[in-house]
């Protein structure tokens, strides 16, 4: 049972309840309307049927309970008929009104409620809504921020224009490339303040030929407009501009987007590298050199016609693998050529190789090939670049030269034999003079000159004879066990004439305790005797000479020290070459042929030593060192 039912029931039956007590009161005539307050409320709470059940309800309670006679389904007075069909009709209509009433009531409720429903997701979506338009909003700020800040660190100009060309923003670089801030500009007839030539023609760029106005106007991109402007500091610079559409969600042009980049540098630079690479190309022409590229991927050598015709190959034969380059190779010199190639490959230097090629008719040529690995980021070997050329005119020059040095090094050998031949005769004669001591004073003098000139002669055959064996390798050592003090009192007895005859002063100062060296007795004694000799003899009279002898170090170090004429600094680098004696001075009178140095130093660098010079300068004296190395094993001193 619905709830209007068990309302008509309990309604109708309080009513009964209550009226019946008060009958007496109602003098048996009790208001039968009053029923209606309970046919209303099962109404309202149920439903037109609910009420309709509360009126007959209630019609049939007063007929029984309220209706004389009492307790009896029985109505004798027509009044009483009345007021029951009274009853009846007006519950029946009340019900009915009132379940219309309620009815409305609900769909008004009911309406009520969606709407609320209704609102309550707007207000939601609503929220949703700003949420998100927040979200975009935050979002676009923060996307804002993070392209003007890439627009920041950009090192290109980056400006943004509106549909009439006006600038909206532009970034730091911009002011940077035109040497200042830009002024106003709202639209495209603005750009008269921009000054700037066409690099290609030379003639003034007009406002509506910028890229952003052809952008605008046409709506494609412009890219790589390349002109020369002046800006605004007064300074002319190459720059390269482009511009693209900025298009609305319709597709229509709302604005552009401008990128404009200083290239004078680059312009600089490529033009640098330009006049560098004729220049090259020039030098290579010149210099008749032959280029080269080893691709190792490929193994393919592409060259320029001079690289091909050095190899005996048509001009036009410029790319060539490697089974052409090393059939042309001496067969001699290919596994030459390959070991240089492996050891710079693998030691990561330059290349660089002298060999023989043999053309088609037999004809050797002899070519200088140089070049330089490139290796990729792993280390690994991609290419070979280098340059060819034939020297084949300077491979005949030093086989000329050396057979020319050769037979220089014969007839110095020959010389030296055939002036020594003489020389005993002479100096026979000369002593045979001195016998027989004739009481000419004139005849004495000529003896005198004779056998002073023979013995500067015989020195000067000695040294041409000395550098000979050391030219061909044929000087040798008689080693021996040889006392230092011993060396050096011989070399000052040899030298004292010469020393005395200057008017030198000679201080000698020896070691205290023997000093053995392993050598040569004679050659040792004609070098100290050499270099004493050329201290007498490059030191004006009356001037003074040191020699001193030391043994520290497992070294014996030999010093002779004069107050001379000294050594230029640029003599210095150059004193142990041959010959060097004449470049010093072609008109002294002390003669000699500069060989005296170069023999000193190859004695003694054949016992295992070394000599060096010393000297502040000319008129400051010289100094020359020996060091040799000390006896290492135990040495039997002889005559112990």
């Amino acid at each position: 049972m619905s709830n209007g039912y068990v309302v008509a029931a309990l309604a109708t039956a309080t009513i009964v309840i209550v009226q019946y007590f008060l009958l007496p009161l109602f003098m048996g005539s009790p208001p039968l309307l009053l029923f209606l307050l309970g046919v209303a409320l099962a109404a309202w709470y149920g439903s037109f049927r609910a009420g309709l059940f509360a009126t007959v309800l209630s019609t049939l309670a007063s007929i029984f309970y309220l209706i004389e006679p009492l307790h009896s389904w029985q109505i004798v007075e027509q009044r009483e008929w009345l007021r029951t069909l009274l009853l009846l009709s007006v519950g029946a209509v009340l019900s009915l009104m009132v379940s219309l009433l309620r009815s409305g009531e609900r769909k008004a409720l009911l309406e009520v409620l969606r709407q609320k429903e209704r609102l309550e997701r707007e207000i939601v979506e609503r929220q949703r809504a700003e949420q998100a338009l927040n979200a975009a909003h935050t979002e676009v700020v923060n996307e804002r921020s993070r392209l003007e800040a890439i627009m920041e660190t950009l090192p290109v100009g980056v400006a943004i224009l509106d549909a009439q060309g006006g600038i909206i923003g532009t970034n730091r670089a911009v002011d940077q490339v035109w040497g200042g801030p830009c002024p106003p500009v709202r639209s495209v007839s603005d750009y008269a303040v921009f000054k700037a030539w066409w690099v290609d023609t030379d003639e003034r760029v007009r406002p509506e030929d910028w890229a952003p106005a052809q952008v605008l106007k046409k709506g494609e991109p412009v890219v790589g407009q390349l002109m020369e402007i002046l800006r605004f500091d007064g300074v002319r610079a190459i720059v390269h501009n482009s511009a693209a559409p900025i298009r609305d969600a319709t597709g229509r042009i709302a604005g552009a987007a401008v990128v404009v980049m200083d290239i004078s540098e680059s312009v600089k630079r490529e033009q640098a590298l330009r006049e560098s690479e004729e220049r090259y190309r020039l030098a290579i022409d010149a210099a008749q050199m032959g280029t080269w590229d080893w691709d190792l991927g490929s193994r393919k050598v592409v060259g320029n016609p001079r690289h091909a015709a050095l190899f005996g190959y048509p001009p036009k034969e410029t790319v060539m693998d490697e089974g052409m380059i090393s059939d042309r190779i001496h067969p001699e010199d290919l596994p030459h050529v390959a070991a240089t190639v492996d050891e710079a490959r693998e030691g990561h230097t330059r290349y660089d190789c002298d060999f023989r090629i043999v053309w088609p008719d037999g004809s050797v040529r002899w070519v200088s090939s140089i070049g330089d690995f490139h290796y990729d980021a792993h280390g690994t070997p991609v290419r070979m670049i280098g340059v060819l050329r034939d020297i084949t005119d300077r491979k005949q020059a030093e086989e000329a030269l050396r057979d020319a040095d050769r037979q220089k090094n014969e007839f110095i050998a020959m010389l030296g034999h055939e002036l020594r031949n003489p020389l005993a005769p002479i100096r026979n004669a000369v002593h045979l003079m001195r016998k027989l001591d004739t009481p000419d004073p004139n005849l004495r003098w000529a003896r005198d000159v004779v056998d002073r000139q023979v013995d500067h002669l015989a020195r000067l055959v000695s040294d041409l004879l000395d550098v000979s064996r050391i030219v061909q390798g044929k000087l040798t050592l008689q080693i021996t066990l040889v006392d230092l003090v011993t060396v050096i009192n011989q070399a000052v007895e040899t030298s004292q004439p010469l020393i005395e005859s200057r008017h030198h002063t000679l201080s000698v100062a020896m070691p205290e305790e023997p000093v053995y060296l392993e050598g040569d007795h004679v050659r040792l004694v004609q070098v100290v005797s050499n270099l004493l000799d050329n201290a007498a003899k490059y030191t004006p009279e009356g001037g003074r000479i040191w020699l001193a002898a030391v043994a520290e170090n497992g070294e014996a170090i030999i010093s002779i020290r004069d107050t001379g004429e000294g050594i230029s600094s640029a003599l210095l680098p150059h004193l142990f070459d041959a010959f060097t004696q004449a470049a010093r001075t072609l008109d002294r009178a002390q003669g000699g042929l500069g060989l005296g140095l170069m023999i000193v130093q190859k004695i003694i660098e054949m016992h295992g030593g070394n000599v060096e010079v010393k000297s502040e300068g000319l008129g400051k004296g010289s100094e020359f060192v020996i060091r040799l190395p000390l006896c290492e094993q135990v040495c039997v001193v002889p005559g112990l």
